[in-house]
């Protein structure tokens, strides 16, 4: 059966499914709509970046779609519900990134900590007003989606007292007993905190939640750094709390093309740092990842070959995973 991939896989993955399928790696495509539509047509599985929207268009062109698959998680681009029409099941490695998400969390906390009173893009020049440790301080974690568990796992060893609010836990839950992390309302953790590491997953409900209110309870200097997405914030009222001093420093890693716009003031602030989604890629999780996509496309294909068929005819629609 035929996998399409617009986005490689680490190669003893993709050599594992060559053996078992036929396997076209053409990146190209993404760059090439017209070609890329006429390829689909033929294709039982694809594996796409997160810039391909999964749409419904996509799918009505794609006859024999039985799996999309993506190395690193995220919602934006999908439309499950269309997927779940179609039967087509999407697999996403959402594990597999956890954990370098929460490494480059902590990086930048310690970047962050130690750029106080500093640019963040590096300058020459002689050493400027000296930095802080992390010890010591009071780290809020807002959302304590995956990555937020291996970072609090991090940071208390470290000597910090870490704080958290996440909309859908209950403080009464034993989650935050197990990682070591004191649940507080919203406003009651920006208050104290010295920091803030953002890994909340968004939904629509929560679209300009951190906005001019809300920044206005972080306690004076607050360093932030996020893997959310920016759509969670009031982009105009953070670049006014950079500027004003509320808010020290902002690290924001995210692809969101929102971002790219030149005009944008939080690009011209000296105490904003953006970078394009870099979380999630390390050489680990792009293997872990590969090699999870691999097993359940071929085990989706396999499922589909077995019931003699491949797309929307099945009696029973795909898991979505």
């Amino acid at each position: 059966m035929n996998i399409l991939l617009l986005e490689d896989l680490a190669s003893d993955a993709r050599q594992w499914l060559a053996a078992r399928h036929q396997v076209d790696y053409r990146p190209e495509l993404l760059d090439a709509p017209s070609l890329l539509d006429a390829q689909l047509h033929e294709v039982d599985a694809l594996v796409a970046p997160p810039s391909l929207k999964i749409n419904r268009q996509l799918l009505e062109g794609a006859p024999r779609l039985v799996a999309v698959g993506r190395i690193h998680d995220g919602t934006e681009n999908i439309d499950f519900e269309a997927c779940q029409k179609r039967r087509v099941r999407v697999i996403q490695a959402s594990s597999a990134t956890v954990r370098a998400s929460a490494e480059h969390q902590l990086s930048a906390l310690l970047r962050l900590f130690r750029a106080t009173g500093q640019p963040l893009a590096p300058a020459p020049g002689p050493r400027g007003w000296p930095g802080r440790e992390i010890n010591d301080s009071v780290i809020g974690l807002f959302g304590m989606s995956p990555p937020a568990h291996v970072l609090a796992t991090m940071l208390v060893p470290l000597g910090v007292r870490v704080v958290g609010y996440d909309p859908a836990v209950h403080r009464n839950a034993d989650l935050w007993r197990r990682l070591g992390v004191q649940p507080m309302a919203m406003n009651e953790m920006l208050e104290i905190a010295d920091a803030v590491a953002m890994q909340t997953i968004y939904a629509s409900r929560y679209r300009g939640l951190v906005g001019e209110r809300v920044l206005a309870s972080c306690k004076p200097g607050q360093l932030w750094t996020s893997i959310s997405r920016p759509s969670l914030f009031d982009l105009t009222a953070l670049a006014d709390a950079v500027e004003s001093g509320r808010i020290g420093a902002f690290w924001m890693d995210s692809d969101d093309e929102q971002l790219s716009a030149p005009d944008l003031p939080l690009r011209q602030l000296p105490g904003v740092r953006i970078t394009p989604r870099l979380a999630p890629f390390t050489q680990e999780s792009q293997l872990r990842g590969s090699w999870y996509l691999a097993d359940r496309i071929h085990e989706t294909l396999a499922m589909a070959e077995t019931r003699g068929q491949a797309g929307p005819l099945d009696s029973e629609p795909m898991p979505l995973a």
